[in-house]
């Protein structure tokens, strides 16, 4: 702040003052040890720094006295060895965290920080060296464009929070190398950092909160797409800045599926009746990523109904005895435990003026258990098909954590629930559906405008239970669904139905080559009943499909849409 005021106002006392900072830490650096937030000293603290506890640190520092410095350095009350020592305290700060940064691999967001810090400082002092390293390097900007940032223009570690975290460095380092006479501009990979966060958004403009992210709307970031906007000239940019150009537009991508990132998204709707699903199949996320394979979220009649909790903080228990459980997730969990971090693969994605559907499955969060998630979504109703298939018998708990109340539940009555361990001990007020019925019909009030009908087929033999869990922070009560089955092999049979006007949910038996019957969890129809339609559904889970599969007597390969 003192340096900016002397900007404004060219009064030498501020930049006298930054000066006498800027000395005072020039003759204490040589003197501080390097050290780390576990207690280590010295060389042993690779990861750690000598002014902060570690190297993310010291960059970040480092940007904002190589900014302040750049500010004052004019001043008439910097000597020119007053800048000597100033400029060598930058540099040594840097190049204390270059000589270490092997140790923190050059994929993650810390990096991004190193290399702005590099950059800055370079251009600060004209240490084109440094410049060279931010950029070039062999971590540099343009090795992390192509490593780090996926295909989709995420970042890898699949956290939004993440992203813009790295992004705010990736544009500290643009900025420097702007003024240094390099220019990125043209690199449309780079571009797509800005765009990525737009496709990945639901209708309303929040996006989803998968792995260590929180809640958060593009709007949040309005500043990053300015800045963007007046760095690439791109008028989607500037539309999501906050600028409405005439020829501005509002992106609008459909359904699509991220493949680096590993995430589909299914949208169907226009207006305030837009539906959007998303379902996480991909890469684990490295140290940010949870343990949520075919993890799934939802959104609904104007809002988000299926949700994902984020990380609520770093700083709570819950943090690890919740958010990084799979039972914090809306996918299925074997005896209790959670997933191994993991990635799936996306078998099937298709997208048409009816519907939009995708099929991933994934058999290594479970050795011994494959698992497969089918989905289909229609502007009235999502159908969503959760297979397991295993060598022998355990308890499989298929689980949702939606916004609203259940509506009726005078037939779920309280029971005695305890487990201490991967998430469960956090689930209250638990109680268990007393009717044993083959489809389950349930109502979920969000407010007195809507209402959101979940139809459980397939429940004969399984435990439906209800109760709260956690939601975007600890005093965030969320209920969730949970069905349970003592099995090896099973099938969850789930349809969503936006707009309450479904009259009936009905399976039919699948056939294949001398009219024998297929097992469901190979492939399974559905009958589905509004007031003035009626929709027929034929899905296919099996890895390799057959051409001799039939659906009401005709003929179908992976899925069977037929409106009546």
């Amino acid at each position: 702040m003192l340096a900016k005021a002397y900007a404004f106002t060219g009064n030498e006392r501020y930049a006298e003052r930054v000066k006498q900072v800027l000395l005072k830490l020039a003759s204490l650096y040589p003197s501080f040890i390097r050290h780390d937030r576990w207690g280590r000293r010295g060389m042993l603290a690779v990861v750690g720094g000598r002014r902060y506890a570690q190297n993310l640190d010291e960059a970040v520092s480092a940007i904002d006295l190589a900014s302040a410095y750049d500010l004052v350095a004019n001043a008439q009350c910097f000597s020119d060895e007053d800048k000597r020592i100033s400029e060598k305290l930058l540099q040594d700060i840097v190049r204390e965290i270059l000589r270490f940064q092997i140790f923190h691999g050059g994929r993650n967001n810390h990096q991004t920080w190193f290399n702005a810090a590099y950059t800055v400082v370079g251009l600060v002092t004209g240490d084109e060296s440094l410049i060279n390293e931010g950029i070039y390097g062999k971590y540099g900007l343009l090795w992390q464009i192509e490593n780090s940032v996926t295909k989709d223009g995420l970042w890898y570690e699949g956290t939004i929070a993440y992203h813009f975290y790295a992004l705010q460095a990736i544009q500290y380092t643009l900025d420097a190398a702007k003024r240094a006479g390099i220019d990125f501009s043209k690199n449309e990979r780079l571009k797509s950092m800005w765009l990525g966060p737009i496709n990945l958004a639901y209708p309303d403009g929040n996006l989803p909160v998968f792995h260590d992210s929180d809640p958060a709307n593009l709007k949040n970031y309005q500043v990053f797409f300015l800045w963007g906007f007046r760095y690439f000239g791109d008028n989607i940019l500037a539309r999501y800045g906050g600028i409405q150009l005439q020829e501005s537009q509002q992106r609008n991508p459909g359904s699509v599926n991220l493949s680096d990132i590993g995430i589909a998204i299914l949208r169907k709707g226009k207006d305030n009746k837009q539906v959007c699903v998303m379902m996480d199949y991909g890469p684990h996320g490295d140290s940010h990523g949870h343990p949520d394979k075919l993890n799934i979220v939802l959104f609904a009649n104007g809002k988000e109904f299926l949700l994902d909790p984020g990380r609520i903080s770093y700083s709570v228990p819950e943090y690890k005895t919740w958010c990084r459980t799979t039972l914090a997730h809306n996918t299925v969990i074997i005896d209790e435990k959670n997933q191994l971090p993991t990635e799936g693969k996306l078998v099937f994605f298709e997208n048409t003026e009816d519907y939009s559907a995708c099929f991933a499955s994934c058999n290594s969060a479970y050795p011994g258990y494959l698992l497969k998630r089918f989905l289909v979504l229609t502007e009235d109703f999502l159908i969503d098909v959760f297979t397991v298939e295993g060598k022998k018998k355990a308890k499989i708990d298929w689980i949702i954590h939606f916004r609203g109340q259940i509506k009726d539940s005078k037939d779920f009555l309280p029971i005695e629930f305890q487990n201490s361990k991967d998430g469960y001990m956090h689930l209250r007020d638990v109680r268990r559906f007393n009717r044993r019925d083959e489809t389950l019909s349930i109502e979920i009030s969000q407010d007195k405008n809507n209402c959101i009908r979940i139809f459980m087929c397939n429940t004969k033999n399984s435990e439906i239970l209800t109760g709260t869990g956690i939601g975007y922070h600890l005093r965030d009560s969320v209920p969730f669904l949970l069905q349970r089955k003592d099995t090896d092999m099973t099938v969850f049979v789930t349809v969503y139905d936006f707009s309450s006007i479904i009259k009936q949910v009905q399976t039919i038996p699948i056939y294949g080559e001398k009219n024998k019957k297929i097992s469901m969890n190979e492939a399974l129809g559905l009958k589905i009943v509004l007031p003035e339609k009626t929709f027929e559904i034929g899905i296919d889970l099996r890895d390799r499909i057959s051409d001799k599969t039939f659906f009401n007597g005709k003929k179908f390969q992976r899925l069977s849409f037929r409106k009546i």
